[in-house]
């Protein structure tokens, strides 16, 4: 329903917790979409950030589920320092891909969604060391 932002700290919690269930971490997807997809509060919250070592894990995840070379294109992440948690948005090939990343925790997902007849794909990901530490955020 787009509420997030009423408590952010909740909200985080179900999501990493979906996220963190290796059998079914794809509703985290769902959750995101449902809760935080569209809440203006919880955009405005967000620091906009280039996220460089996301963008490329990011690229090299998807790559790897469609099993083509992926090309990242508008690509746009946002960081809530509070909580350590980056989302963001690209385009790659006619297809939306969307992430989110617990900094803290070092696990994210990516989301390649597709308008037309291919299938959509979803993948967990870790960023390797020394990606996954960044001192900007200490």
């Amino acid at each position: 329903m787009n509420t997030a932002s009423h408590d952010l700290s909740r909200h985080l919690g179900v999501l990493h917790d979906r996220l963190m269930d290796p059998t079914s971490f794809e509703q985290a997807l769902f959750y995101f979409l449902e809760e935080f997809a569209g809440d203006v509060g919880f955009l405005q919250e967000s620091h906009v950030d280039e996220a460089p070592h996301l963008r490329a894990v990011v690229g090299q995840v998807a790559g790897e589920v469609t099993g083509e070379r992926v090309t990242l294109e508008q690509f746009g992440a946002l960081y809530l320092p509070e909580f350590g948690f980056f989302h963001g948005q690209a385009r790659s090939a006619g297809r939306v891909l969307l992430f989110f990343y617990f900094a803290r925790s070092n696990v994210g997902l990516t989301a390649l969604i597709s308008g037309g007849t291919r299938l959509n794909c979803v993948a967990r990901f870790e960023l390797p060391p020394p990606i996954s530490f960044d001192p900007k955020y200490n």
